[in-house]
């Protein structure tokens, strides 16, 4: 009977020092888990702590076991211990004196944890590549699309295969000192199986226009192949709409391409050459 009792005793100590170490560790799990849903219920009510599984034979909360309301150990097939409220918690005893804590980490966590990156850190951008960055320091806008309160403006149907299948009109500022030549493109915002698909292309602008009118084009320009294999503008979503940009290159030298030129190795040429850009995005949505 004595040694019953010294038994007893023992277990009671063990129990409520691993009682600790799981109220240690959960409390650090609840803090690297506030505000991203910590826990989850199952459909037996069991809880699950930190996004675990709770599987039969197992306990839900913390990885100890213990007795339930009945004040037996949960057997294998049985369900999972509920986290809260039974008589099996952490730091309790159960009926047949057997300790109810489960084992715990000796560095206070529990769960997997998450490896961090290895290598050396993306090194930055250089002040060279900031001074050969293209910037967007031109304003392109379009008397052509009404304005908008928030994102890119209606583009009327007219300016669509819908309709007239004409380009509108097009004005814009601030062309920087010693440009030598503009070159526009339009293309769909999302690519079409992966590549950049192309409304229309235009290179050789003069730097001293401010302006396109609509279903128009200045002397000198020579247009591009599009993606739908034709010399010319054509915007002709496949669903229900669209989202485009308008793209307008200030250059420091000329290109010079010849009428029916690829758009996608010009543009490669562009963007390697240009440092100034105005942008202008429109949407279509068919009625």
């Amino acid at each position: 009977m004595a040694q019953g009792t010294v038994d007893k005793r023992f277990l009671r100590k063990f129990a409520r020092a691993v009682s600790v170490g799981v109220f240690l560790a959960l409390a650090a799990v609840a803090v690297l888990f506030a505000g991203c849903g910590g826990s989850s219920s199952d459909s037996s009510g069991s809880t699950v702590a930190a996004g675990t599984t709770a599987e039969s034979g197992s306990t839900a909360a913390g990885g100890s076991s213990g007795g339930g309301a009945g004040g037996g150990k949960s057997e294998q097939g049985s369900d999972a211990t509920p986290a809260g409220g039974s008589t099996g918690a952490a730091g309790s005893d159960s009926s047949n004196g057997s300790p109810s804590a489960g084992p715990s980490t000796s560095s206070g966590r529990q769960g997997s944890s998450v490896p961090m990156p290895k290598g050396k850190p993306e090194p930055g951008i250089t002040p060279q590549q900031r001074r050969e960055a293209t910037v967007a320091s031109m304003l392109l806008d379009s008397p052509s699309v009404p304005p908008s309160s928030g994102g890119p403006g209606p583009l009327p149907v007219q300016y669509t295969c819908d309709g007239k299948n004409i380009s509108p009109a097009l004005h814009w500022q601030g062309v920087p000192d010693g440009t030598a030549e503009l070159a526009l493109f339009a293309m769909n915002i999302q690519p079409v199986q992966g590549k950049l698909f192309f409304n229309w292309a235009v290179a050789g602008i003069s730097p001293e226009l401010e302006e396109i009118k609509a279903g128009a084009l200045p002397k000198g320009a020579v247009v591009g192949r599009n993606s739908f294999g034709k010399v010319d503008y054509e915007l002709c979503p496949e669903g229900s709409g669209e989202t485009y940009m308008f793209a307008l290159f200030a250059l420091p030298k000329k290109l010079s391409p010849s009428r029916g030129f690829d758009p996608l190795s010009l543009r490669k040429e562009v963007t390697d050459t240009s440092g100034n850009v105005g942008l202008l995005a429109v949407n279509y949505t068919r009625g």
